[in-house]
């Protein structure tokens, strides 16, 4: 089965960049290329339009030209690829992305990584695209080829990924199991968490049975726990949200056992013949006054209602509800995080779980049925802030 990971980063030499860890340094992108290109790790290495005629040269001409204009090096990627695709496949899939995104114009470097170790399970590509400024003719700055400085443009770059995956997958014959896409649960009303990445390097230190040291300076954050701990609980929260569902279905099943019984089906039937339909009239007798199909209004002077007979009726208001805002399952968080940038991730985690163990025992106690008070809000994907980075 397929799975959406899309992953972007940029260096710059701006002085208005947002992060340290955007910093561009000379001499950083060629390391980067010698990193993505090593033979014990890249089985395919594709470059298209280099300026160079070596990574390394190329790396040195793009440093200097963003050095010179104060702007982006270059554009880098990793992307998840199918593990149920052939080799060839994914080198398919990775050049149709790479020309979509360059346009034909700019340069680039993909290595494909699935050969050894970790990445047989885990296969992906890194893509590091060099820009090409291009002249409009006109007084304003050069065109941006790649256009990844625009509002919007990683959102638009992972939909083109996910529609260039599903079409060639589709036309592999893989069929809908190979699908992504690069929503969000929240986005496409999936009542589930989404899990931490861990690494190849902290599983490994887990499944030896070592303890992951914390980090005193983040120990606010996530409560000294690693992420596979945390992992561990979004996994559990999933569960028990499932199980919450499944319960929901089946208690608002209204109705569900007359219908499944024929003489009681027969038996309301005659019911509503002989005393009426249920709305108010019963067998041989007027209609009452309140279900009357005549418009509201009609038949009054003007100065005793204004309201056009034709127009739609509306809901008194005691049946209105006011637009509400999204709720959270914790109020003092959206507080905290509005004014401390992060969130806290472990904690949220366990308050969860431990209101949906609450939930789901007290329904379940005695057999009793309790009022619904409807599912619990669904809980937003992690922002990938400068905090939530140093989560281990």
């Amino acid at each position: 089965m397929a799975l959406f990971s899309f992953k972007h980063s940029v260096r710059t030499f701006s002085e208005k960049r947002t992060a340290d860890a955007r910093r561009a340094e000379h001499g950083q992108t060629a390391a980067h290329l010698r990193y993505i290109t090593r033979k014990q790790a890249a089985r395919c290495v594709l470059r298209e339009r280099l300026a160079g005629k070596s990574d390394a040269e190329t790396a040195i001409l793009a440093e200097k030209e963003a050095a010179k204009r104060k702007g982006r090096v270059c554009e880098r990627f990793i992307l998840a690829l199918p593990v149920e695709a052939t080799p060839d496949q994914r080198e398919a899939l990775v050049k149709e992305f790479c020309e979509t995104l360059t346009k034909g114009v700019a340069g680039y470097v993909a290595a494909i990584h699935d050969m050894t170790g970790n990445d047989i399970t885990n296969p992906h590509a890194h893509v590091v695209a060099f820009d090409v400024q291009v002249k409009t003719g006109g007084r304003g700055r050069p065109r941006s080829t790649l256009g990844m400085a625009r509002k919007k443009a990683v959102e638009t770059t992972a939909a083109q990924w996910a529609t260039i995956h599903n079409r060639m997958m589709d036309g592999w014959g893989y069929g809908s199991d190979s699908h992504i896409s690069h929503l969000s649960f929240a986005a496409r009303g999936i009542d589930r968490i989404p899990q931490i990445h861990e690494g190849a390097a902290s599983r490994k230190i887990a499944e030896r049975g070592d303890k992951i040291k914390p980090k005193a300076d983040w120990h606010h954050i996530d409560a000294g726990h690693s992420r596979a701990e945390a992992n561990a609980v979004i996994r559990e929260i999933n569960a028990m949200k499932d199980m919450e569902h499944e319960q929901a279905e089946r208690n608002n099943r209204l109705g569900r056992h007359n219908d499944d019984d024929g003489v009681q089906r027969g038996d309301r039937s005659a019911n509503v013949r002989a005393h009426g339909s249920g709305t108010g009239r019963s067998a041989g007798k007027p209609a009452p006054p309140f279900s009357s199909t005549e418009p509201v209004g009609k038949g009054l002077r003007r100065d005793e209602c204004a309201t056009d007979a034709n127009a739609p009726a509306m809901p008194p208001p005691f049946l209105t509800r006011p637009a509400s805002t999204e709720d959270s399952p914790f109020p003092f968080d959206r507080r905290f995080r509005r004014r401390c940038g992060f969130r806290w991730v472990y904690r949220e985690l366990v308050m969860l779980r431990d209101s949906l163990r609450a939930r789901l025992s007290r329904r379940s106690r005695g057999g009793r049925q309790e009022p619904d008070t409807g599912p619990l809000p669904i809980m937003r994907p992690f922002q990938r802030t400068q905090s939530d980075q140093h989560l281990r």
